[in-house]
């Protein structure tokens, strides 16, 4: 079953920023996800929250996606991520 990984996306630094996707990248279709949304321009329909920008990766399921997070290779681009951006991440599977 596919899990999905939604990320709350604020971007302090593009410049530093791409330098993380371009690493990252590689990384996410390594672990055999996907993206399926990256949009900075999301409409909020109801509440308060209000994401600078909306990311949703598609893995495998929970266990893939804990893989990636936890994966040496990663580990360092999270730095590199939390040095250029503010997230909130989380990941879900359907029922």
């Amino acid at each position: 079953m596919s899990a999905y990984v939604v990320i709350d996306l604020d971007v302090g630094n593009p410049a530093g920023f791409q330098e993380y996707v371009e690493a990252v990248t590689p990384l996410i279709e390594k672990a055999g996800a996907r993206n399926l949304v990256v949009d900075d321009d999301c409409l909020v329909l109801e509440g308060d929250w209000r994401p600078a920008a909306l990311v949703i990766h598609e893995f495998a399921g929970k266990e893939a996606a804990l893989a990636f997070w936890d994966a040496p290779e990663y580990q360092p681009l999270k730095a590199l991520r939390r040095k250029h951006s503010t997230v909130r991440v989380v990941v879900a599977e359907p029922r």
